[in-house]
């Protein structure tokens, strides 16, 4: 099973953004990877003025261990391409975009679910 980072775009506000991260975690379990988010992992833990440093430092380090980094948006083709470009330069060669409205109905099934999830973790679990 393919380990991937799960990055989305913060918005300030913290409730939207974490509950965004928890959508496209599902969405990545669902597509048979194990989804780790830097924002649900490490967000707050660090609460000194040096906490965002740390932060910064967990995440690159957990760049370099996944197998592929899933950048998650609604931008338009450019800004795609700019966010993408960004992943790559911090994080290395193995990023990829989803644009939120083109996987929209995938993202509302897969909260819906959960019993077929198990199932096809449990078949992986088995190979």
């Amino acid at each position: 099973m393919k380990l991937a980072m799960i990055v989305t775009k913060l918005t300030g506000n913290e409730e939207n953004d974490c509950a965004r991260a928890a959508e496209y975690c599902r969405f990545a379990a669902h597509k048979g990877v194990l989804p780790v988010s830097p924002y649900l992992n490490f967000h707050h833990i660090f609460t000194d003025e040096l906490g965002g440093a740390v932060e910064h430092l967990l995440t690159s380090r957990l760049a370099r261990k996944v197998d592929e980094i899933w950048v998650f948006g609604n931008e338009q083709e450019e800004e795609q391409q700019k966010r993408l470009e960004q992943a790559c330069r911090e994080y290395g060669n193995k990023a990829k975009y989803f644009n939120a409205g083109d996987i929209g109905e995938e993202l509302l099934l897969c909260t819906m679910f959960s019993e077929e999830l198990i199932e096809k973790l449990e078949e992986m679990e088995g190979c």
